[in-house]
């Protein structure tokens, strides 16, 4: 059931399901740490949602001495002991080989260091009751000192003192400021995955399984990654604020930030292309592009191809793949130098048929491929920007115009037809994955959903590009940062971060 809403739009002041039926795993993949464990088990006995509907895995990942299961937990609690190797091991690798034998409907994911409040998981689940194309993520505050111990905290739960637990707490301030400036994410932006944290939070198991679960190239951080891919994916993403709960302890990354972002860097930056920072100045073949371009070559002349992808070859962003369809078989086939019909595909396979960036694509014959035809190419990863050309381009057209309209105007397509009828058009990554989830004609649902744009090329602004960031951008940017420095690691990051700002 997944609901076609427009855009990012979903219920407001949603209620507690009263006669829930979904299942959940709560998934709690931890090394050592059995007191804070004992304390976590203690708050998921106290959920309100049924516990007959409840699950608990506790992946025990290597503990010496090896976990153990309390007095105070939730009747079905069970520990998985993930045997580590010298190439598997970590809350990745423990987390997927745990799910990957789960049945339940809905996977929660937990730290092994929360006391959440007793509808914590109710508040969680009236969204997966809702749809299927929810990650809800649960609001949680830092908390230094705890005195309670699982029977005590537990008493309290059941009376309901949740909120007396801890009069002081510290939030986390550069999460809940990306909340506040999203309207909860009912107008997130393309940073907007960097709110989903591991702590606490649910997606349906299908949609885990249909992402790919946790990426195994990241130790830390995995969480951040699988945030990227989940908005790509076009879910939607709801921080709710009525999912209380208490982290017991400041968070590694508070820290050890210096050693993290350094640790995290490489991986960001080949798997998430918003972080395009850290892709500047290095001249590397990124294992996710910014851009998957589509093009039709059969009726384009080689300069005009040539022009095109000289495009994302100068676009500070436009690192890209191409995939070429056309009569490739064709050239395979005996001809003349001198009177060659295929002279323009030929020009195009030899000049990029070695460079792994291409892919060439049979099409047979001459028909115009339908816009439904083209969609169903295009299987949304991680990727956040698609193209389509056929014929000549126009030379009026600039991709990174076309592809800031998409995100200036929220359209899931922005298309363009020239003066022979040949379409030039972009594709917003999480508009066609949702307009994909559902049943019936892609296209309308991607009309449905998100919104459709075309133009004749006559009503094409060809210098609608992003403006240059002013000085008042570098202000904020810099007043934001200077509440998170800590160090002067801190210092020399955010001031060539600001120089970077100057040059874009």
């Amino acid at each position: 059931m997944t609901n076609l809403a427009w855009r990012y739009e979903r219920p407001e002041n949603l209620a507690l399901v009263e006669n829930p039926s979904l299942s959940v795993a709560v998934v709690i993949a931890c090394r050592g740490g059995q007191e804070k464990l004992n304390l976590t088990l203690a708050a998921l006995k106290a959920q309100s949602y049924p516990q007959k509907l409840i699950s608990v895995y506790i992946v025990d990942d290597g503990s010496q001495p090896a976990l153990k299961l309390p007095p105070v937990r939730p009747r079905n609690t069970k520990i998985i002991p993930f045997k580590n190797t010298p190439s598997q091991w970590g809350k990745t690798d423990a987390t997927n080989y745990c799910t990957a034998k789960l049945q339940e409907d809905v996977l929660w994911f937990l730290d092994a260091d929360m006391v959440v409040d007793p509808d914590h998981l109710s508040q969680h689940m009236k969204w997966h009751h809702e749809s299927d194309d929810y990650l809800v993520l649960g609001w949680k505050r830092f908390v230094e000192n705890w005195s309670y111990d699982p029977q005590s905290l537990y008493k309290s739960l059941e009376a309901g003192k949740f909120s007396k637990l801890h009069p002081v707490s510290v939030p986390k301030e550069s999460w809940e400021e990306l909340v506040e400036k999203t309207d909860d994410l009912r107008e997130p932006t393309m940073a907007s995955f960097r709110a989903v944290v591991g702590a606490s939070f649910s997606v349906k198991r299908k949609t885990w399984v249909a992402l790919g679960g946790y990426n195994p190239e990241f130790r830390i951080g995995e969480d951040t990654e699988f945030g990227w891919r989940a908005l790509m994916g076009g879910m939607r993403i709801v921080p709710e604020r009525s999912a209380l709960s208490w982290h017991l302890g400041i968070s590694t990354v508070e820290n050890s930030r210096q050693v993290i972002l350094q640790h995290n860097k490489p991986n960001f930056a080949n798997h998430v292309p918003e972080f395009g920072y850290l892709r500047d100045y290095l001249a590397v073949d990124w294992a996710v592009p910014e851009n998957e371009v589509l093009i039709d070559v059969r009726h384009m002349s080689a300069d005009s191809f040539k022009g095109l992808i000289k495009q994302f070859f100068i676009d500070k962003r436009g690192h890209a793949t191409f995939r070429l369809f056309g009569g490739w078989s064709e050239l395979r086939k005996r001809y003349s130098p001198t009177d060659d019909q295929y002279l323009d595909l030929r020009e195009i396979r030899n000049f990029v048929g070695m460079d792994p960036r291409f892919t060439l694509e049979d099409i047979e014959g001459d028909h115009k491929l339908l816009i439904t035809e083209i969609l169903d190419l295009i299987d949304v990863e991680s990727t956040p920007f698609y193209f389509f050309v056929e014929g000549n381009l126009d030379p009026k057209i600039s991709f990174s115009s076309l592809r800031y309209t998409l995100l200036k105007y929220g359209n899931g397509l922005e298309g363009i037809v020239d003066r022979d009828g040949s379409r030039t058009f972009g594709l917003y990554a999480p508009a066609l994955a949702r307009a994909k989830s559902a049943p019936g004609s892609i296209y309308l649902n991607l009309e449905k959903s998100w919104g459709i744009r075309w133009r004749e090329i006559e009503q094409y602004d060809s210098v609608e590009n992003p403006p240059r960031r002013t000085i008042f951008n570098m202000i904020g940017t810099a007043v934001r940062a200077l509440k998170r420095i800590r160090s002067i690691g801190d210092v020399k990051e955010y001031s060539k971060r600001v120089a970077r700002a100057v040059k874009s």
